[in-house]
């Protein structure tokens, strides 16, 4: 089930996804490291520990699979830019909004400007996404 269908157009918001990262989300037992360890992030001039990239870029991805469903599994596409560091107690949202669709073997491919922003508003990864869709009146 996916909460965007054909009849989506350009300027369609996507629904957000959220969350607060703690520190635990990135321990991985007494590793002691920039993701994982505020004195080694210290040691390195960071005012603190810095969340793993991937793990972060995961809120797009729930993002899309809520937005496309088995089309983001089975279609999907993304590019993605790295573009500030996320601390690990930043608060963070996945954004995202519609820019065009058109047909693809018989389906809809919905193409999307895709970012996450911090709890300053700052663009922390941006890119594009795109996922599939069933036409009107035909199914999956």
């Amino acid at each position: 089930m996916s909460v965007i269908d054909s009849k989506v157009a350009a300027g369609h918001e996507l629904p957000t996804v959220s969350k607060k990262f703690r520190l635990e989300d990135f321990k991985r037992g007494d590793e002691k490291t920039i993701h994982t360890d505020y004195d080694a992030a210290a040691r390195e001039g960071l005012p603190a520990p810095v969340a793993i990239g991937p793990q972060v870029a995961a809120l797009t991805f729930r993002q899309l699979r809520l937005c496309f469903g088995d089309g983001w599994i089975v279609g999907g596409r993304y590019d993605l830019s790295f573009r500030r560091p996320v601390f690990v107690t930043d608060f963070c949202v996945a954004r995202g909004i519609v820019t065009k669709t058109e047909r693809e073997n018989g389906k809809l491919r919905v193409h999307c400007e895709v970012w996450i922003e911090n709890q300053k508003r700052e663009k922390v990864i941006a890119g594009t996404a795109s996922g599939l869709v069933p036409l009107a009146g035909e199914s999956a």
